[in-house]
Parts: C-alpha cells; sequence; structure tokens
C-alpha cells in the first residue's frame, strides 16, 4: 500500500491517533460514542465523513485499484475533517469543554478555540461489511468492534428508523440499499444471498432486518477471526449486553485498551447505560421471532447468543 505506515502517520499531526467504532447499526454504538466524548483526550466523530454507500462498495469485490482509491479516500476525509472549521472552532471546542471537562480553568482555553485532543475516533456502523477496508487503510488503528443481540437491534432498527420497508425497498436512496437488484417491483440489497431474492421480499419487515444484523455480523466476525487481526491486539470485540452490565468495568477496560484515562465525567455516562431494551424482541409474534431465528440463527450464534431455532442450510450470505 502506499504511501507508507510512516507517511500515513505524518499526515494527523497534532492527533496522532486515530481508533474505529463500528457495529451493526442499533447495537449502542451511539451511546458508546457519548461515554468516549467524555474524555478530554478524544475528538468523537459519527459518520459523514466517508460517504456510506462507498463503504457498501468496499465490502463487494474491487479492482486492486479501486479499492486503494476507497482507502485512500477514507484517509483524506478523516484528515480533512483535523483540518477543518467544523474542528478547528470556538464553537466546537466549547462543546467538548463542556462534554468532558466543565472545568473553570479550562474554558479559557476553549474560549480561545485551543484543543488538546489526541485520539480521532471516528464511529461508522456501516464498516461492519467490510472492517478489513479500515484495517488496511489505517495501519495504527484501534478499532472497538461493538456486538448486540441481533433480535434486538432489528426490533430497534424498525422502532427507529422504519427500515427496509416496501417503500425503503423501491430505490436507493437509504444506507441500507445503495448497490441493488431489482427483483419484480422491488430492490434486493447486494448482502441478500443470491437465490434468496424472493425469501427476502416475501419475509416481514422483521426479519429484513435481522438479515441486514446477520450479513454485517458474519463479514465482521470473518475478519475477527484471522490470524493476523487476532494477533495484532489492536481490535476489541465488546458486547453492548455486557457493557450496560459492568459499565464501569467493561468501560473501564475499553478506555484501557484506546490508551486513555476516564474522565471526571465519564463515569456518569456510563452509567446512562441501562438493561430495559435487552430481549425486547420478545414481544413480537412467536411465528416472526422463529422465521428471524431461521434466517440468522448461525450468526446469533456465532456471535455468542442462545438460539432455539434450528437454522436452515441455506442462510444469509454475500453477493
Amino acid at each position: 500500500m502506499t504511501p507508507t505506515a510512516a507517511g500515513k502517520a505524518a499526515e494527523w499531526a497534532p492527533i496522532a491517533e486515530r481508533a474505529i467504532v463500528f457495529g451493526a447499526p442499533r447495537s449502542g454504538t451511539t451511546f458508546l460514542m457519548e461515554v468516549l466524548d467524555t474524555l478530554g483526550e478524544a475528538e468523537c466523530v459519527t459518520g459523514n465523513l466517508f460517504p456510506t454507500a462507498l463503504l457498501h462498495l468496499a465490502a463487494t469485490p474491487q479492482p486492486t485499484e479501486t479499492r486503494e482509491v476507497l482507502e485512500r479516500g477514507l484517509r483524506a476525509g478523516l484528515r480533512d475533517y483535523l483540518s477543518s472549521s467544523a474542528y478547528y472552532s470556538r464553537a466546537a471546542a466549547m462543546r467538548k469543554w463542556w462534554a468532558a471537562s466543565r472545568d473553570p480553568r479550562d474554558l479559557r482555553p476553549a474560549l480561545a478555540g485551543r484543543r488538546r485532543e489526541r485520539v480521532l475516533i471516528y464511529k461508522e456502523p456501516f464498516i461492519s461489511f467490510c472492517p478489513d477496508l479500515v484495517w488496511d487503510a489505517l495501519p495504527d488503528a484501534r478499532l472497538v468492534y461493538l456486538v448486540r443481540d441481533g433480535r434486538d437491534v432489528a426490533d430497534s432498527l424498525l422502532r427507529k428508523y422504519d427500515a427496509l420497508s416496501d417503500t425503503r425497498l423501491a430505490d436507493v436512496e437509504s444506507n441500507e440499499t445503495p448497490i441493488v437488484r431489482r427483483s419484480g417491483t422491488l430492490l434486493v440489497p447486494w448482502w441478500v444471498e443470491r437465490g434468496a431474492e424472493q425469501a427476502f421480499i416475501e419475509a416481514d419487515q422483521y426479519v429484513r432486518a435481522i438479515w441486514i444484523w446477520a450479513a454485517m455480523v458474519s463479514r465482521a466476525q470473518d475478519f475477527l477471526e484471522r490470524p493476523d487481526v487476532q494477533a495484532s491486539g489492536r481490535v476489541l470485540t465488546v458486547r453492548y449486553e455486557d457493557l450496560v452490565a459492568d459499565p464501569l468495568g467493561q468501560g473501564s477496560a475499553l478506555i484501557d485498551f484506546l490508551g486513555m484515562r476516564m474522565g471526571p465525567r465519564t463515569g456518569a455516562a456510563l452509567g446512562d447505560g441501562h438493561q430495559r431494551s435487552l430481549g425486547v424482541y420478545r414481544k413480537r409474534p412467536a411465528a416472526t421471532i422463529q422465521h428471524a431465528e431461521e434466517i440468522a440463527g448461525a450468526a446469533l450464534r456465532r456471535s455468542g447468543y442462545e438460539v432455539a431455532t434450528p437454522s436452515p442450510a441455506t442462510v444469509v450470505a454475500g453477493p
């Protein structure tokens, strides 16, 4: 890859370190970023710096030249943010002071727009489709993967975003469906296994939502199980259920992994996590849950979740 890893590192001054947070949408990544934003050493940014559609593109087979363009684009998006007025502004410095400090002694530098962060933390859920892109593009970055029970994720996707409804499958404007193939009057996303188009279209919206979760976590797990990834020490997996059950323990370990220290407001932010949303999917009809587990059972088990429903032989794969 070019430029060299040393050359890439030199591009980032004054913030010399990067970390990436990813996990399927509605897996708790927003909560995690709110926690990390309380760290005075961290500049936390969510989405918008690299188009979601390009992450879908990176997850599909591409020529080497295209792949290198995508890697450069990702680096450029993060680098450009750090030189922009969105970062170097009094308002941004004041917002960070309020989130991480509120100490009167730190107010004057914030009013002057002075920054002291040393780690840029970027969150983008759709990196779950292609964590290897980040791995290659940012060879010294640390990655935090947040995983949550896909049955709860699917429930939240419907309640929050009305994801993958027939209306949303009629065009390519949603984050879930920028690359598609037509099947009748609807568009089937690339991440649905070929030959399963009709099954996807006939599935109810909840099953479609867990389908994308299964596609994401399967790809993320493939990445996490690579020997070079496991040996690197650069990637940490956090289970959402564990984080809200033991926020201080899990949060401290995560912050230590990122090479930072708990801030004065971090403990309170960690305490905002709750377990009320765990298992909410059980309110859905039993037949719907069974169908969802048939589709995503292998991915659920692979991620460490118990499933009673046997999985069929043909479940979610790639394009």
